[in-house]
């Protein structure tokens, strides 16, 4: 999948999936990014076989030709559309974890905040995936379910090791991935950049919440001595206002 650039060179590498991934200049990497959203959208409400290169060129008010310059056709688009939103996350995760010295909820509060933030500054691109998801082509297919298959095992992983440490406390770690996922992607339906909430803002609240329902309570123990402790010195004023009432 070579790409040309506006000169006509072919400029690509090869990316650890084998995408080709153009060396652009920032101009040119906007409007490469212009493309793929205006390219979602259509292939959202035209549908992806009636849409063409050049419904999309005159979307954008390019001419078919320039388009060319930054794809070859649209399955290189809808591939663009799949690595941003399936193979990009799941590659940082997997950097994540490899990260030494983090605890698990070290670990999946920065998976939780670092994917909310960036789905909720990808524009409408999550959501117009999610319902493409059908007319994915099945050479995409493995790639776009190998990305989610990696992000849920990530999270996997995370809740088993903080049950293993003691961090979190005893739960289905699968069954809790899924809530936890579904609860950050879930952000990307309600949320209004025009509201009073940053997207790091609402990724941290997010993610305090999922913590709090995970974390092992050892501080039970020393409630319930601190209890033992009042009781008892309940008990030494009642003695001693006993031995004044004598």
């Amino acid at each position: 999948m070579a790409q040309m650039d506006a000169g006509g060179n072919g400029t690509d590498t090869l990316d650890r999936d084998g995408l080709a991934r153009a060396a652009t200049n920032p101009r040119k990497e906007l409007v490469r990014e212009q493309l793929i959203d205006i390219a979602a959208e259509l292939f959202d409400s035209k549908g992806y076989a009636q849409t063409s290169i050049n419904d999309i060129a005159q979307a954008l008010g390019l001419g078919r030709s320039a388009v060319y310059h930054y794809f070859r056709n649209k399955e290189e688009m809808l591939a663009a559309l799949v690595e941003s939103e399936a193979l990009t996350p799941s590659h940082r995760l997997q950097e994540l974890m490899a990260e030494p010295g983090l605890s698990a909820s070290e670990r999946l509060r920065r998976a939780i905040v670092d994917g909310i933030v960036r789905r909720l500054s990808s524009g409408s691109r999550f959501i117009l995936l999610s319902r493409l998801e059908t007319q994915i082509p099945e050479a995409l297919g493995p790639i776009y379910n190998q990305g989610r298959r990696h992000i849920y095992d990530f999270y996997v992983r995370c809740i088993s090791d903080g049950i293993a440490s003691g961090e979190f406390r005893t739960v289905d770690p699968k069954v809790t991935a899924f809530a936890v996922i579904g609860m950050a992607n879930w952000t990307s339906r309600w949320y209004s950049p025009s509201g009073a909430k940053t997207p790091m803002e609402i990724g941290e609240i997010i993610a305090d919440m999922a913590l709090a329902g995970l974390r092992a309570h050892h501080d039970q123990p020393r409630d319930a001595e601190a209890v033992r402790q009042t009781i008892a010195g309940l008990r030494q004023q009642i003695d001693d206002l006993e031995k004044l009432v004598k």
